[in-house]
This record gives structure tokens, C-alpha cells and sequence, in this order.
């Protein structure tokens, strides 16, 4: 963050899961579920490194 005159490490979690049942809506505004294929959510998604942990994770 030169901007700001300070070091930052970027910190980046990935979750896995697994759904079983739904519960209702998202709760979020403007969000939706999307169900989709693996090789098709490697293709959907916006960002280069999430691509990369999706194609690690299914192949």
C-alpha cells in the first residue's frame, strides 16, 4: 500500500463447501446462486486467481 507509506501481506482464505439443504434466499442484496460445473465455474469466474484455485481444486 505505497499510497498510504505502509507494507501490507494480503491474507486470502478458501472455503469449501458442501451444500446439504437449502435455507432460503441469499440475504445479501444482489446476490444470486449460480450452480454450474466445474469446468464451467472455471471459465464464470472474474478473477485470475480464483480461476487458478478452482482448476488446482478440481483436477
Amino acid at each position: 500500500m505505497p499510497e498510504y507509506d505502509l507494507w501490507a501481506e494480503k491474507v486470502c482464505h478458501i472455503f469449501v463447501a458442501r451444500p446439504v439443504m437449502r435455507l432460503g434466499d441469499p440475504i445479501e442484496p444482489d446476490h444470486t446462486v449460480a450452480w454450474m460445473a466445474p469446468d464451467i465455474a472455471m471459465d464464470a469466474v472474474y478473477n485470475d486467481g480464483d480461476r487458478m484455485f478452482l482448476r488446482r481444486y478440481f483436477t
